[in-house]
């Protein structure tokens, strides 16, 4: 498993090619975005718009809306915005070592 101090690198090299980290800015809502996420040890990649998503998705834990907007049981993310022929939505988990 990475160590915090690998994680937080990781995301500052995210930040300096243009990511933006969820602890300093949210992601929009109406808009197409890219993200990853680390929670428990995985990996969480991919494209969304969270207006896509019912409120009702922010109570359950581990659901993307309640990762991205909540932040609940993150270590640590990024997003950005999503050019429009970026592809189709949808996300992929891989473990971190």
């Amino acid at each position: 498993m990475a160590t915090r101090y690998q994680i937080t690198q990781w995301r500052k090299r995210l930040e300096r090619k243009g990511w933006i980290g969820l602890k300093r800015a949210p992601a929009p809502r109406g808009e197409l975005i890219e993200y990853h996420v680390i929670r428990r040890g995985w990996l969480y990649s991919g494209r969304c718009q969270l207006s896509d998503y019912s409120p009702s998705d922010w109570a359950i834990e581990g659901s993307l809306v309640c990762m991205l907007e909540r932040r609940y049981g993150i270590v640590d993310g990024v997003w950005r915005r999503a050019s429009p022929d970026a592809g189709p939505k949808g996300g992929i988990v891989r473990r971190i070592h």
